[in-house]
């Protein structure tokens, strides 16, 4: 194999470590035999089996680390968004696509990711009804089904960051069906605010883009506070 197509192989093995690592692999064992599979390795036989797997545990572990920076980064550099008493710490790299007030989305207009994240107030609810009422509605509303075994559920008392703020939340996150014919990774939230407004925030995308935008969508979800002038 000569250099340029092993710097090709390279390439492409870096990106699905990366991409496996985004979807939290459980252990790089796994991420192994996921690999191994893949280009057909053999598991352990050999000194040259070994190897593959060091290198790609070096490999892993300077990706996680280049993740985790991302992250970070994200955070640090973040615009703040105040939209109906609450405040969002939005990455710098999503551009604003529509504002009208009641809602606000959010794109990556610098690559090509089939990704969209939307803001908004549901004017139409009386301040009496339940959250997951909402939900199922907003869900019916856009031809949503989840899959059961790779949806998670998250209710108001586990959400910590907004429920020590006295905020009412719930979040439903998985890959789903949408109109029975695209499949996406979506991952919405319902927050009741201060003044019993509810407020909607989706990220919606193809699977393989919402794994890579998503951990950001998530960090942001996890930084939401009550604004305060």
């Amino acid at each position: 194999m000569d250099l340029k197509k092993l710097e090709q192989k390279s390439a492409e093995l870096y990106k699905f470590l990366k991409l496996l690592i985004t979807m939290r692999l459980v252990s790089f064992f796994s991420l192994y035999t996921t690999l191994a599979t893949r280009y057909e390795l053999c598991m352990f036989d050999n000194v040259f089996s070994w190897s593959i797997f060091i290198i790609f545990l070096f490999i892993g572990i300077y990706t996680a680390r280049i993740i985790k920076g991302e992250k970070e980064d994200a955070l640090a550099s973040a615009v703040e968004l105040v939209f109906h008493g609450l405040s969002f710490q939005i990455p710098r790299w999503w551009t604003k696509t529509l504002d009208n007030g009641y809602e606000i989305t959010f794109e990556r207009t610098d690559t090509r990711y089939d990704w969209k994240a939307t803001f908004l107030l549901l004017r139409e609810y009386d301040a009496d009804i339940d959250l997951q009422s909402i939900y199922e509605e907003q869900a019916l509303k856009r031809g949503l089904v989840f899959d059961k075994d790779t949806s998670i559920i998250h209710s108001p008392s586990e959400l910590n960051e907004l429920y020590d703020q006295g905020l009412e939340a719930l979040r439903v996150e998985g890959t789903a069906t949408e109109n029975s014919e695209k499949r996406l990774y979506y991952d919405a939230i319902i927050i009741r605010n201060s003044n019993d407004q509810f407020i909607f925030l989706e990220s919606k995308a193809s699977v393989l883009n919402g794994l890579l935008e998503g951990p950001f969508f998530e960090q942001m979800l996890k930084h939401i506070k009550i604004y305060s002038s």
